[in-house]
C-alpha cells in the first residue's frame, strides 16, 4: 500500500509518500507559520515521484495536539485529499510519533511539545508493559517536571528519556515518515470492508487540550477587542 502523510503540528511541517513500508519522497521545512504555504506544494512534489495521487492507498495525518493554525492546514488538507478520492485517513499524534522516534532501549519514554505561553504537551509511553500511554496532557514545565521526576523514581534513571521539543538532549519534531508508518501498521490491523468506515475523513479529530491562543488571548482581555468593546 502506498500512505501519503502531513505532519504540521509543530514548527516543523513535513510530507512523506510510503511504500511497502519504505519512505520513497519526503519533504519537511521549518517555519512555525508557513504551514500553508508549505503542503500542497510539497503533496504535488512527493506525489510525483509516485506517479500522482491516483496511487495513493490511504492517507495519514498528525492529530496534534500543537500548533493550532499548521494543524487545521494538515487535517483540513488531508481530509480533503482522502474524501475526493474516498481514501481512508488515519489521525495519529504527534506525541505518538515521537515515542516512536525514541531510542528503542528506553523502557519508558516521555514526550514533549511546546504548548506555548510557558506550558508543555506531555505523555507517558511504557513499553512492554503492554499498559497503554499516559496522557496526553498540559501543564507548565514544573509539572513536566514532576512527572518526569515520578517516572525516575519508579524505574530508575537509566530506564527514562525524554524525547520532543521540552526537557530531551535535543529538540525532536514529530516526523510525516514515521507517522506514515504508524499509519500502515494501524490500518493492516483492519478489515479492508472497514476502512472507510473507521477511518473516514468525517471521524478525524483534533486534540487540542487547550483553548487556541488567540481565544486565550481574548478571554485575558475580557472579551474585549482591540479598539472597542465587543
Amino acid at each position: 500500500m502506498i500512505v501519503l502523510s502531513m505532519e504540521t503540528s509543530t514548527a516543523r511541517s513535513s510530507v512523506a509518500v510510503l511504500i511497502d513500508g519504505v519512505v520513497t519522497a519526503s519533504e519537511a521545512h521549518e517555519d512555525a507559520r508557513g504551514h500553508g504555504a508549505f503542503l500542497a506544494p510539497a503533496v504535488r512534489r512527493c506525489l510525483d515521484v509516485v506517479g500522482g495521487a491516483s496511487a495513493v492507498g490511504a492517507v495519514a495525518v498528525g492529530t496534534g495536539p500543537g500548533l493550532y493554525t499548521g494543524l487545521r492546514v494538515g487535517m483540513a488538507t488531508a481530509g480533503a485529499f482522502a474524501s475526493a478520492l474516498d481514501l481512508p485517513v488515519i489521525g495519529i499524534g504527534g506525541l505518538d510519533v515521537l515515542a516512536h522516534m525514541a531510542d528503542a532501549a528506553a523502557p519508558v519514554v516521555v514526550t514533549t511539545l511546546d504548548a506555548r505561553r510557558g506550558q508543555v504537551f506531555w505523555m507517558v509511553h511504557h513499553r512492554g508493559s503492554g499498559a497503554g500511554p499516559d496522557g496526553p496532557y498540559v501543564g507548565d514545565r514544573e509539572q513536566l517536571a514532576t512527572a518526569v521526576s515520578a517516572q525516575v523514581a519508579a524505574h530508575g534513571e537509566s530506564a527514562v528519556t525524554i524525547v520532543g521539543e521540552i526537557g530531551g538532549p535535543e529538540v525532536v519534531r514529530p516526523d510525516a515518515g514515521v507517522l506514515a508508518r504508524l499509519a500502515a501498521d494501524r490500518i493492516s490491523t483492519v478489515e479492508p470492508a472497514q476502512w472507510r468506515v473507521e477511518f473516514s475523513a468525517a471521524a478525524l479529530t483534533a486534540v487540542y487540550l487547550r483553548d487556541a491562543d488567540v481565544r486565550i488571548g481574548w478571554n485575558e482581555r475580557g472579551g474585549v477587542r482591540a479598539g472597542g468593546p465587543a
